[in-house]
C-alpha cells in the first residue's frame, strides 16, 4: 500500500507552525529564523516529505522544462549534442523533453504545441524544418544551433575556419583530388560555409576538387547506402588516383582516404 502524500497541513500540525509559515519555508526560507528552518527541515525528514513538483509549477508557473527538437538520433552529431544537453542537469537542474522531427513541418509544429502544453521555459532547435520567423512566433525563448536564425538567437561554430583548416590538412597529404560530400545545404544555413571554405581553399592552392551534395535519406542505413554509392561513383570517375574525402555526413564524422 502506498504511503499517504505528506501535505503542508501535516507538516504544520507536526511542527506547531502555521501553514503560512510552512509555505514561507519553501518559497522564502530566508524570512524564517535559522532555528525554525532547521525544525521544519527535520520534520520533513521524519515525515518522509517528497517535493510535489507539479504543485510548484502551479504555484510559480515555472516548469523547469526545456524542449529540444532534433532532426534524428542516428547521426552521431545530434546524439552527441543531446548527450551534452542532458549532462547539464547536475549543474542547472533543468529537465528536457525531446522530440525527433523526421517527417516535415506539420509534425514538428505538433511537437512544439505538445511541448508548450508542458509550459516549457525555452526551446532548443537543431532541426531545419521551420523557419526562424515561425519559431519566434511561439513567444518563448528559442535557441537555434547551426541553422538559419534571423528572428531568434543562435549558437554557431566558425564553419568557414573549421573547413579551411580541415581542407588545408588534406592538401598537405598531397592527394590527386579532394572531394567534399554533403547534403544539399541551403546557403542560409551556417554549415554552407564549410562548402565555401573547401572550394575557396582548393582553388587558392590550385588543388583539383569535386563536390557531391547528393547525400539524403531518412535513416542511418539509407544515408550509409547513399554514401557507399557515392564512393563507388568517385572510384569509377577517378580510378588509380589518390583521393581524400571531407564530409560531415560520414556516419563516423571523420576525414579519411578512399
Amino acid at each position: 500500500m502506498s504511503k499517504k502524500q505528506v501535505t503542508f497541513a501535516d507538516i504544520a500540525e507536526y511542527t506547531n507552525f502555521s501553514k503560512t509559515t510552512i509555505s514561507r519555508y519553501f518559497n522564502h526560507p530566508d524570512s524564517l529564523t535559522v532555528e525554525n528552518q532547521e525544525k521544519i527541515s527535520q520534520a520533513l525528514d521524519t515525515l518522509g516529505y517528497k517535493k510535489n513538483k507539479l504543485a510548484k509549477v502551479l504555484a510559480n508557473g515555472k516548469s523547469e522544462f526545456i524542449g529540444i527538437i532534433v532532426p534524428n538520433l542516428y547521426l552521431h552529431y545530434y546524439s552527441e549534442m543531446l548527450t551534452q544537453f542532458l549532462s547539464s542537469y547536475s549543474d542547472y537542474h533543468y529537465k528536457f523533453l525531446v522530440f525527433a522531427s523526421e517527417h516535415g513541418a506539420e509534425e514538428e509544429q505538433q511537437y512544439i504545441e505538445e511541448l508548450l502544453s508542458y509550459q516549457i521555459e525555452g526551446l532548443i532547435v537543431l532541426s531545419h524544418t521551420l523557419p526562424s520567423e515561425k519559431l519566434a512566433s511561439y513567444q518563448i525563448p528559442v535557441i537555434a544551433i547551426e541553422r538559419e536564425a534571423e528572428y531568434i538567437s543562435s549558437v554557431n561554430t566558425d564553419n568557414y575556419m573549421g573547413a579551411l583548416q580541415a581542407t588545408s590538412l588534406l592538401i598537405r597529404d598531397k592527394c590527386d583530388i579532394l572531394i567534399h560530400i554533403n547534403v544539399n545545404v541551403n546557403k542560409s544555413i551556417p554549415a554552407y560555409d564549410r562548402i565555401r571554405a573547401f572550394q575557396a581553399t582548393c582553388e587558392e592552392y590550385h588543388i583539383p576538387y569535386d563536390i557531391d551534395l547528393s547525400v539524403e535519406g531518412d535513416s542511418y542505413h539509407e544515408i550509409l547506402n547513399v554514401i557507399r554509392e557515392i564512393f563507388n561513383k568517385i572510384e569509377a570517375k577517378y580510378p588509380n588516383q589518390k583521393k581524400v574525402s571531407f564530409s560531415r555526413m560520414i556516419p563516423m564524422q571523420i576525414c579519411f582516404l578512399i
